[in-house]
């Protein structure tokens, strides 16, 4: 026997060895970016929409079923287009086509500030970057009257509430049962979002599990939240060196990435945009110079006009809006200027941490 021909049979039969070793064995599945987290995680691409929505992709089903949703902080449910859904064009979930679907059937109706939304209660199979629930209760939609959310972009919504259950459906949102059936190593998710004109459609990362140390500079400032929607306190509003007067004894306040605007009462909102004084046609655009600071756990944070003012087709306007709450809520402009961490390591505790993107 020749000495090739030996090392090829051997070879062959240290690959036969190996390959029956492996069919006995679970498989591994190694972070491709495990060297630059703090924890480990899993994270979800974001597609960016004219800076306007981001959203990203889940599985739902076995085998899964694509769907693109919002993920928001600012509600409880996770929702998807059934069969029923009306719009042209839409993805719908189809139950039949699943091993693991289970029916629930219970009613469910839910309003956002963009419009309502009418569907029943299911059960399946979620599957978040990796991450696989084996039973998740989740709404099939069957109509959003109104019309506004048969507009956007995204098939469904993807509520991040961490309770126990949620206030509208009394489902277990899907970040809680994430952390209550160990799928996380460490009770965090974070949120880092691009601007548009800087990434096109490679909108930003939510992490689950930890924090990519790549999308912030410094450390992060946290805050105690509370309360359903994780509620905090914001004080004194600056605009340039003018004080507003806006939040000098403190306002409410909850980060809302389902929200494309900085929403407060519209009284106050009035006062911060006479003082910004952005002209519709953009006239004025290059010679705003003034910074835009509030506090938050005794740290200034503060926003430049490209992060304040929405400039689009020659036509500009404040991000600073009005809200339908007694509350204000921090959207995606402040998300897209600070990095954004909620930590429910401590029991009973919820943290909101903030820290400058890169």
């Amino acid at each position: 026997m020749t000495i090739s021909l030996r090392f090829i049979i051997a070879a062959g039969l240290i690959l036969f060895l190996v390959s029956r070793y492996a069919t006995g064995q679970a498989m591994m599945r190694i972070p491709l970016k495990s060297t630059k987290t703090l924890w480990s995680k899993d994270d979800v691409t974001l597609t960016n929409v004219n800076d306007n929505t981001y959203f990203g992709q889940i599985m739902v089903g076995t085998p899964g079923q694509p769907f693109n949703v919002l993920f928001d902080t600012g509600s409880f449910d996770l929702w998807v287009p059934s069969l029923k859904w009306p719009k042209p064009g839409s993805k719908r979930y189809r139950s039949s086509a699943s091993k693991t679907y289970k029916p629930n059937g219970k009613k469910a109706e839910i309003r956002y500030g963009t419009g309502s939304l009418k569907g029943f209660m299911s059960n399946d199979a979620v599957e978040i970057g990796g991450l696989r629930i084996k039973q998740q209760a989740f709404i099939e939609a069957t109509e959003a009257p109104g019309r506004r959310i048969y507009e956007r972009p995204w098939d469904g919504i993807f509520g991040l509430s961490g309770l126990s259950k949620s206030t509208i459906t009394g489902a277990r949102p899907v970040w809680r049962t994430m952390m209550d059936e160990g799928l996380v190593t460490k009770k965090v998710f974070s949120i880092w979002l691009r601007r548009y004109s800087d990434s096109a459609e490679d909108g930003g990362e939510i992490v689950f599990g930890g924090i990519d140390q790549e999308h912030f500079t410094g450390a992060h400032t946290y805050v105690d939240a509370e309360g359903p929607l994780n509620k905090f306190m914001m004080y004194s509003f600056f605009v340039g060196k003018i004080d507003t007067k806006v939040c000098s004894k403190g306002c409410k306040v909850v980060v809302d990435s389902g929200s494309t605007y900085i929403r407060g009462p519209p009284n106050l909102i009035v006062k911060i945009n006479k003082q910004i004084g952005v002209a519709a046609d953009c006239s004025n655009y290059d010679k705003l110079s003034e910074v835009i600071s509030f506090t938050i756990a005794a740290k200034t944070f503060t926003l430049i006009p490209r992060d304040y003012i929405e400039r689009k087709n020659g036509k500009c306007k404040s991000v600073f809006a009005d809200a339908v709450t007694d509350f204000w809520q921090l959207g995606t402009p402040f998300i897209r200027a600070f990095h954004t961490v909620w930590d429910y390591q401590t029991p009973g505790t919820v943290k909101v941490g903030f820290a400058k993107s890169k």
